[in-house]
């Protein structure tokens, strides 16, 4: 039966009215239905390795409280004057309500920290000490491998008698026996040979491997030490050091319809973005497609590029950068559909110098293949 009148409208719009006094009493009361947060509260700043309330530039700055969800900018107020003032916006996907992790620019300075927020004012920290000169972070992690061009390397000392015709040390692939590199030995006779895994330009395949003294120099040996090393060396690193998926689709891949000249891999926004391999940086910058990027030129000439990330890189221009160092966040910046890397691997010599973009897909699931 189709109700009329004007009683019937009446009791409809006061049943509509006890509904949502009843909406508005659980947003108020929180348990079990929505709950708007109130303005941010800050109980400690930290960063790994540092004393409390310090942090280096193009460090983690881990700031834990309440309400935290909310905060839409940091602000790094520096000194009183205000022209030293910089920002890091913040993502609405990478904010959590008891944390929020962002990257202490590279130029800012000691002072206030004030988090902007989209509810009440805003927190303020009144003090953060940004240290200066302090080491890159270095993702690599696994002391068991040898990366090729990462921070660690592989030494072997050794002390023979005289100086033997023929003696050297040799970096040996065990599967094959072929020696890949070689080093003459010391005139003394007393000396160490330190490797970081290339080849001339070129990492050396990943595999097993022997630092040792070839036979005339381990006759000739007078060192009680071993004479012989051996390690796994892996020829990279997966950039993304997190849970990740890998570009799946025709429009994530390189080529398809688009001519997109890059593969796109998926993670959380804020998981950290380490350098495959190592190299000079070539540019740093904010693209209104790219986002923010970076772009590395490999010693071979090729160069890579790391694009949509959530700030700044953590690098400058012309900075050296070894595999495994940190250079950013994954994020959403520019034309981003998602938070993902977009990563260009170019032909020397590189990226939008006379080199071609190549399809980087294959190399990125070798390096999550031996991750």
């Amino acid at each position: 039966m189709k109700p009329t009148g004007k009683k019937t409208s009446t009791l409809v719009l006061l049943a509509l009215a006890g509904t949502l006094a009843t909406a508005s009493s659980a947003v108020a009361q929180g348990p079990g239905g929505a709950e708007v947060p109130g303005a941010p509260r800050v109980t400690s700043v930290t960063c790994a390795g540092q004393p409390a309330g310090s942090c280096g530039r193009g460090q983690l700055l881990t700031i834990t409280g309440e309400s935290l969800q909310s905060v839409t900018r940091v602000d790094f107020l520096g000194g009183r004057s205000g022209r030293d003032d910089v920002h890091v916006k913040v993502s609405a996907r990478a904010a959590r309500a008891a944390e929020l992790v962002v990257p202490v620019p590279r130029t800012a300075r000691s002072g206030p920290l004030r988090l902007r927020s989209s509810v009440g004012e805003p927190a303020v920290v009144p003090e953060l000490t940004v240290l200066k000169g302090t080491p890159a972070t270095d993702e690599a992690g696994q002391a068991g491998k040898l990366y090729a061009g990462g921070r660690r390397r592989v030494e072997l000392a050794y002390e023979i008698a005289g100086r033997p015709a023929g003696a050297r040390v040799e970096a040996l692939r065990v599967a094959t026996g072929e020696v890949v590199r070689s080093w003459p030995v010391d005139a003394d006779g007393s000396g160490s040979v330190s490797w970081d895994g290339f080849v001339d330009d070129e990492p050396a395949r990943s595999g097993t491997y022997a630092l040792r003294l070839n036979q005339a120099a381990a006759r000739a040996s007078r060192s009680q030490q071993a004479t012989e090393k051996q390690f796994e060396l892996v020829e990279g690193l997966f950039p993304i050091r997190g849970r990740h998926r890998l570009a799946s689709t025709e429009t994530q891949r390189f080529g398809g319809g688009r001519g997109h000249e890059g593969t796109d891999n998926f993670a959380a926004c804020g998981t950290p973005l380490a350098a495959w391999t190592r190299g000079t940086v070539q540019y740093v910058g904010t693209h209104s497609r790219a986002g923010n990027y970076v772009v590395v030129a490999r010693p071979n000439g090729e160069s890579f590029a790391y694009m949509h990330m959530r700030g700044r890189a953590l690098v400058d221009k012309g900075d050296e950068v070894f595999t495994g160092q940190r250079l950013g966040l994954v994020g959403d910046t520019g034309s981003a559909s998602g938070c993902h890397l977009h990563i260009e691997l170019w032909t020397a010599p590189g990226w939008y110098r006379g080199g071609k973009a190549y399809d980087s897909l294959p190399l990125m699931k070798r390096l999550d293949s031996l991750d």
